[in-house]
């Protein structure tokens, strides 16, 4: 009997190398025959090439001949000969900043040829929330990002498109296989109620994971990151809004799509621990410490008595290796596209699948979506844009914090092959990090099916009017199921089972009326008004069973469990939604945005449910002046600046109201469970919106005829009424409640800066500079000055400081290391660390406390990307680069409760070196430091990328048409290939410590094709 799951594995095996092997066979077998075709006599062409607008000429101008990479470039003198064919044959010019031509030759000797300048980057269409508009016409803080610079690299969730490609936009991965890490836009505002941006696709809010987007699908992205871009959203929109747009069909002819990449990963960077010489060195300088007799010829006696037989066998074993795996990462997407006079449609199927580099630590993911849109009469058309995924995280990843610690002599492995509990029996802190994994099962498994219904009405008789409805169901459902089986070789029962599961259902249904009118050569404007709903609801049960009498059955049968437990929770929320905007527009220079919206949310109290977000922005398209048009060097001018407000209602329901919660007791031995119902949260009914104000000011430009051009753009942004969970005193009764109180302050300096370098004949090379500056600093909390000292009282238990970042180390500076002949206090010694005495008082106190540094966000950030066209090659490296800012290190504590080791036992740790009286080093204590006052180390997370590097070459047509295929291209990118950091643990960016998850560094090759 033919095996189902072998015959499918072998199948798609053979599709792979099928795949291969048409590539090839396209690419030689053209090749060979070009070779072999017969030559054909050339003549030679000349000409001038001149500017439409005022005749002159233009030198460097692109002149190829189309189908080969045989061209030149105009001289100073806009002149230009090339050799041709003597039969038909066609030219192709292109130069920076104007439009490009094609051009019959026929029977010319001598062809002039005038070019128009192109209005592209004024005219480029960009999504900008319930609409569209002309770049020319934007008004607000809107950046697209050019997803053709990520569609050759192995990506496999939008957000790393954005990773250093978009000032002010801040993206930390965790290198994990399914996970989409953070974003940040424009530094954290809010101190509770989260920071992370809204996300909307096709127009829709989306609730659920940016993990759940095949980047395959995606057609172009658009941040909005002012209140005048986002506060048509209003409601959630005030740490900025990311709008998505998928795909649709482009051609009459149907379009049929093959994308494919495979890559390879390994650790970029690990934290360095003891090596086996090391860890003797360890271990006999913390017996000199402890005044032990330290001799290295005993040093069997020293250790552990499961570490010696393999000290003596010369068997080591390194505990990065021990619980890695293979990393890998490969990505099939087929999609299917066209567009007839009625219907466009866009249909799509994805599988992803990575293994990360921890072993266990894995993501399977299937994707399909179908964009379908039918115009049923000249009036009415009716759309569907559907998609579903399911992602598999499956696996007990292994948790790089139990392999931290572990002796490099220690035992994995039982006779019988099954891990042991304890890597060094003796010392039960090192838990072997493969024994969960070995004797445990999780299945976890999401599913997302997002949905947009929707029709568009061209209102009859009404020019310009327009209606369109929206309905968006999106169900989400999740498990995550867990079993540990029993190990054999204990006496005690560990067997047990659980069962999670979650549902969620939230819908989103719009009206929306749009009227555009031109009034005369002058004057035109469009109004939007709209009027919505929106629910979010969520119910989840969890059911435990441990001591389980039998582990046949896994979690199929928690009934078997000795005791039981369970809990289930359910809740929901509602919004509604009005707004109204209009955008004016004067001669085509003069532009104004006007916005506002008026949002209600179940979440906050009675008194204080709706809140209204206006804004209003301003925008002087300078160019089109006449005065300006006579600096030839000026392409493209325009000044912008907006205010507005939008809200932040990122708490969870009935936080406002009080709530209860049980508690369940026995009254003496052997006597009934009696229930108690307690108070357990204080309600606030007058919570309300957190609210940001944003001042934007910005210029647009494009130079030397679009050669140069770029953004700088400067923003402040005020946020009031923040909603904090305050600590209340004990004796309330209540630990905490939800507030309304403070206010931060951000502002920021952005510069986006894109260059044409060299544009001759066959050789383009681009460039893409982004940078950007935030500050951000609390501006008051509770307006208390305790001590009188005329100064708002700072927040010690939560680390906020008045005047200062909302996210910061505040600790004991180190001053050096006690040496040998110091006056050293009582209780130190020669090779302890020496802290400074800040308020000079003599003594070591919290007083002496103080701001180390910036944590949480960079003071700056910076990403370039280089592109390098030559011919059917394009080369493209990306730096990305995050400066100015510190974290904690606790694992550089070489012998504390603080830093999780301690030498003299059979433990490994974090190899910084350490202070002895032959190596008096001044900068990392002696073993013997046991670090009193329990300060951390902190280390700079400052870091230079070599983010991404491609390399593809589309396949010419004439070497591809007779296989039909419409392109061909192959390429092979790395991604994460070198980082300049002195950050001491796995990853600066993420700030992967010692027990963090390692970011891979990949290598993946791919092919794309289309028929």
């Amino acid at each position: 009997m033919i095996n189902p799951l072998k015959s499918k594995e072998s199948i798609w095996n053979a599709m792979k190398s099928g795949v291969v092997k048409i590539a090839l066979i396209l690419v030689i077998l053209p090749v060979f025959n070009a070779f072999s075709s017969p030559t054909v006599a050339d003549r030679m062409i000349r000409g001038m090439i001149k500017d439409a607008a005022n005749n002159a000429p233009l030198p460097g101008v692109n002149v190829i001949l189309k189908g080969t990479q045989r061209g030149t470039t105009t001289d100073v003198n806009g002149k230009y000969e090339l050799s041709i064919p003597d039969q038909d044959a066609q030219l192709v010019i292109s130069f920076v900043g104007y439009l490009s031509q094609t051009i019959d030759v026929g029977s010319n000797s001598t062809l002039d040829i005038t070019l128009r300048v192109d209005q592209k980057v004024l005219d480029e269409v960009v999504v900008v929330g319930y609409g569209t508009q002309s770049r020319r016409y934007v008004t607000g803080a809107v950046t697209k990002v050019d997803m053709k610079q990520t569609e050759n690299l192995p990506n496999t969730n939008i957000t790393q498109s954005l990773r250093g490609r978009v000032a002010g936009v801040q993206f930390t991965d965790s290198g994990r296989p399914g996970q989409g890490g953070s974003i940040l836009i424009r530094g954290p505002r809010s101190l509770s109620g989260g920071n992370d941006p809204l996300i909307i696709v096709d127009g829709i809010m989306f609730n659920a994971s940016i993990n759940y987007l095949n980047p395959n699908d995606i057609e172009s992205m658009e941040v909005l990151k002012d209140a005048s871009a986002a506060a048509i959203y209003g409601s959630r929109a005030a740490n900025g809004v990311i709008l998505v747009t998928t795909k649709k069909g482009t051609t009459e002819k149907p379009t049929i799509r093959f994308n494919t990449f495979y890559g390879f990963s390994d650790w970029s960077k690990s934290v360095n621990l003891l090596n086996p010489e090391r860890y003797i060195e360890k271990t006999l300088e913390m017996r000199r410490q402890l005044g032990l007799d330290a001799d290295p010829a005993k040093i069997t006696s020293y250790l552990a008595a499961t570490e010696v037989p393999n000290y003596e066998a010369g068997q080591t074993v390194d505990p990065w290796k021990a619980i890695s795996q293979k990393g890998r990462v490969s990505s099939y997407d087929l999609s299917v596209s066209g567009k007839t006079d009625k219907t466009n449609y866009f249909l799509s199927a994805s599988i992803t699948n990575e293994d990360g580099l921890i072993f266990d630590d894995r993501q399977k993911r299937l994707s399909v979506r179908s964009n379908i849109e039918n115009q049923v009469t000249p009036w009415l058309t009716l759309g569907l844009n559907a998609s579903f995924l399911k992602r598999d995280l499956s696996g007990l990843e292994v948790s790089p914090s139990d392999a931290y610690d572990i002796s490099p002599y220690g035992t994995w492995y039982n006779e019988n092959g099954s891990p042991t509990r304890w890597v060094v029996a003796e010392d039960q802190n090192s838990a072997n990090p493969m024994y969960n994994s070995y004797f445990s099962k999780n299945e976890e498994i999401y599913y997302n099916l997002f949905t947009n219904v929707y029709a568009l009405i061209d209102i009859p008789f009404i020019n310009g009017l327009s209606y369109r409805l929206n309905y968006s169901p999106n169900y989400r459902a999740d498990h995550n199921y867990n079993f540990t089986r029993q190990d054999p070789g204990r006496p005690d029962n560990i067997a047990t089972a659980s069962k999670f599961n979650r549902e969620d259902f939230d819908w989103v249904q719009e009206n929306i009326l749009t009227y555009t009118r031109q009034l005369n050569n002058d004057h035109s404007f469009d109004a939007t008004l709209l009027y919505g709903w929106n629910h979010r609801g969520v119910e989840a049960t969890t059911a435990t069973a441990t001591q389980l009498t039998s582990d046949v059955l896994g979690w199929n049968n928690l009934g078997l469990g000795g005791i039981l437990t369970n809990s289930s929770s359910a809740s929901g929320q509602d919004g509604v939604s009005s707004m109204f905007r209009v955008n004016y527009r004067f001669k085509n220079r003069y532009l104004a945005t006007f916005t506002v919206r008026r949002d209600g949310s179940s979440v906050f109290a009675a008194n204080n449910k709706y809140a209204t977000f206006p804004s209003a922005s301003l925008a002087w398209v300078a160019s089109e002046e006449g005065f300006i048009k006579k600096l030839d060097f000026i392409s493209m001018l325009k000044v912008r600046l907006s205010y507005g407000a939008v809200g932040n209602q990122a708490i969870n329901p009935y936080q406002s109201l009080s709530s209860s919660d049980i508690t369940r007791y026995v009254f003496g031995d052997g006597g009934s469970t009696s229930v108690g119902v307690f108070t357990n949260r204080m309600a606030n009914s007058n919570l309300k919106w957190e609210t940001t104000y944003t001042t934007n000011a910005a210029i647009d430009f494009e130079l030397f005829k679009n050669r140069i051009g770029g953004t700088i753009e400067a923003y402040n942004m005020n946020t009031r009424d923040l909603l904090v969970q305050r600590s209340l005193p004990t004796m309330t009764g209540f630990n905490s409640v939800w507030a309304n109180l403070g206010a931060t302050n951000n502002k920021g300096l952005e510069l986006t800066l894109n260059t044409v370098n060299i544009q001759r004949g066959k050789l383009e090379w681009s460039s893409n500079f982004i940078f950007s500056a935030n500050r951000n600093k609390i501006v008051h909390l509770y307006r208390s000055d305790t001590n009188g000292d005329g100064k708002e009282d700072d927040d010690l238990g939560n680390r906020w400081f008045i005047g200062k970042p909302m996210n910061l180390a505040f600790d004991y500076v180190i001053d050096g290391i006690y040496q040998q002949g110091e006056n050293i206090p009582s209780g130190f010694k020669p090779g302890f660390v020496k802290l400074k005495d800040l308020n000079g008082d003599g003594k070591m106190n919290a007083d002496d406390k103080t701001i180390i540094g910036q944590t949480g966000q960079p003071l700056y950030r910076w990403g370039i990307t280089n592109n390098i066209h030559y011919g059917p090659f394009t080369f493209s490296v990306f730096l990305n680069a995050m400066q100015g800012w510190i974290a904690g290190f606790a694992q550089a504590d070489p012998n504390s409760n603080f830093g999780g080791n301690y030498p003299a036992r059979a433990l490994n740790q974090f190899d910084n070196g350490w202070w002895t009286a032959d190596n008096k080093s001044n900068t990392t204590p002696s073993l013997g430091y046991n670090n009193p006052y329990q300060h951390n180390y902190y280390f700079s997370r400052d870091f230079v990328r070599v983010q991404d590097v491609s390399l593809f070459y589309e396949v010419p047509a004439k070497f591809i048409q007779r296989a039909k295929l419409a392109n061909l291209r192959i390429s092979i990118s790395g991604k994460n290939l070198a980082t300049l950091t002195k950050w001491p643990g796995t990853d600066p960016e993420s700030g992967g410590g010692a027990i963090g998850f390692p970011m891979p560094r990949t290598v993946a090759f791919g092919l794309n094709l289309g028929f």
